[in-house]
């Protein structure tokens, strides 16, 4: 039976999300691992986009029946939890995060701005979702 319009999607296909993962990796890491290349505003604010939008896209990887919604939720409570654990400061966790891939994930200082960031990164992956990944995977059957 065809998806109506403005349908939630009963199931992700994975390969779709691993795909879109993959390109928003492409796009966003050189935010954090070229940022001498690259504009201020692309590295101060689309990279922590990218990073949320990759979250959203990664739980829906994960969870390929949960409703839009709820990967929404879970992802913006994800990413705002990392980044307030950015006012913890202890020498032991700052150690950490001078490991590069935990640096990458957990960040290093907090800022408002991040989290208006990442609601947007996640708020177009959750608008690419119903508008093409999920129109992508999901053909209406003529």
């Amino acid at each position: 039976m065809p998806s109506s319009v403005g349908s939630m999607p009963t199931k992700r296909r994975r390969i779709v999300y691993l795909i879109a993962i993959a390109v928003v990796f492409l796009f966003g890491l050189p935010s954090r691992l070229v940022p001498q290349y690259l504009p201020d505003f692309y590295v101060n604010y689309v990279g922590d986009g990218l990073w949320a939008m990759a979250i959203f896209f990664m739980l829906g990887f994960v969870f390929p029946s949960a409703s839009t919604r709820r990967l929404v939720i879970i992802s913006l409570a994800i990413t705002y939890a990392i980044e307030l654990s950015e006012l913890y400061q202890a020498d032991w966790i700052n150690q950490l995060r001078h490991i590069k891939i935990i640096g990458l994930i957990l960040g290093f200082t907090f800022l408002w701005s991040d989290l208006a960031m990442y609601t947007i990164g996640i708020t177009v992956g959750a608008l690419l979702e119903h508008f093409v990944l999920w129109r992508k995977s999901h053909p209406i059957a003529k």
